[in-house]
């Protein structure tokens, strides 16, 4: 089976560096995930951690991870930074994909973490027979996460797209109309390790592993920051049964008492980042008012 590439703005089959056509040949159908790279020196990194820094002041953030776990303040700090830091990138990516003038990309500038919606997606279109332009809004939940295992097992076996949740103190939460899942490729060090009970702590890894590698004390980055964003889903899909299923997220460390419920679905059984992200920025234009 070979595969082309259609650039849909400029009506033209993509092309490699040496002029011939972009082409790729599978046995099994392929899921597409982005490498994202944020760089200590690059200016579009820099801006995108400064921007997540000035909202990092202003926000209330949960007390509790999603999987309805308490977290110390320098955790809390941490990982709603990155959280942020994903918020941002997301917004920057879509802002830079969108091609159609019919469709604007808003972030959430809330300061409650609880009740966000971290971006929302406003599209018009001209009406059949009309010249008046009807118009939606989209929203969109984004997720983050740092894996210990690799990205391909992750994606293909281990991982979930979340969509909405509830535990002790968030009772219940707004459906979004698109769930999206960035993952962290941290380079986990044996130093880094916090152990309790004999056993790793990921959530505690995690954050000092953050903390010593990768940010300093004012949060300026300190070395290469690798993301992959690997895809999403929509609510739709989240009612689907036959892919969507009512879970928690139960490990050594994190929800033992299962005090959260999430409705999810297999990152393999999901959206790609390419799918999902032609589901958010496509819009009809002139098709409903000229009927073809």
């Amino acid at each position: 089976m070979d595969i082309y590439y259609v650039d849909c703005v400029n009506n033209t089959l993509l092309k490699t560096s040496d002029n011939n056509f972009l082409c790729h040949s599978f046995s099994n159908i392929p899921f597409r995930i982005q490498k994202i790279t944020l760089s200590p020196n690059n200016e579009r990194s820099k801006n995108i951690i400064q921007t997540a820094k000035s909202r990092l002041s202003s926000i209330q953030f949960n007390s509790a991870s999603s999987s309805g776990v308490a977290r110390d303040e320098i955790e809390i700090k941490l990982k709603s930074f990155c959280g942020l830091i994903i918020e941002q990138l997301c917004f920057s990516m879509l802002t830079h994909y969108n091609k159609n003038p019919n469709v604007v990309i808003v972030l959430d500038r809330g300061n409650n973490s609880i009740a966000q919606t971290a971006l929302k997606i406003h599209k018009k279109w001209l009406q059949h027979g009309s010249d008046d332009y009807k118009s939606l809004t989209k929203t969109v939940e984004i997720r983050s996460s740092f894996p210990f295992k690799s990205i391909e097992k992750v994606v293909s076996q281990d991982f979930d797209i979340l969509g909405g949740y509830k535990n002790d103190i968030k009772k219940g939460e707004i459906e979004k109309d698109f769930y999206l899942r960035f993952l962290f490729a941290l380079d986990y060090k044996s130093d880094y390790y916090v152990k309790e009970n004999g056993k790793i702590h990921y959530g505690k890894t995690t954050t000092k592993t953050l903390k010593e590698c990768y940010f300093d004390n004012d949060l300026n980055l300190k070395r290469e920051l690798v993301i992959f964003f690997i895809g999403g889903a929509t609510n739709a899909m989240m009612l689907d049964e036959s892919i969507a299923y009512l879970g928690s997220m139960t490990s050594s460390n994190f929800n033992i008492n299962q005090n959260a419920e999430f409705k999810k679905i297999k990152v393999r059984n999901g959206l790609d980042c390419i799918a999902i992200m032609q589901m958010m920025l496509n819009v009809i234009t002139t098709e409903a008012s000229q009927g073809k």
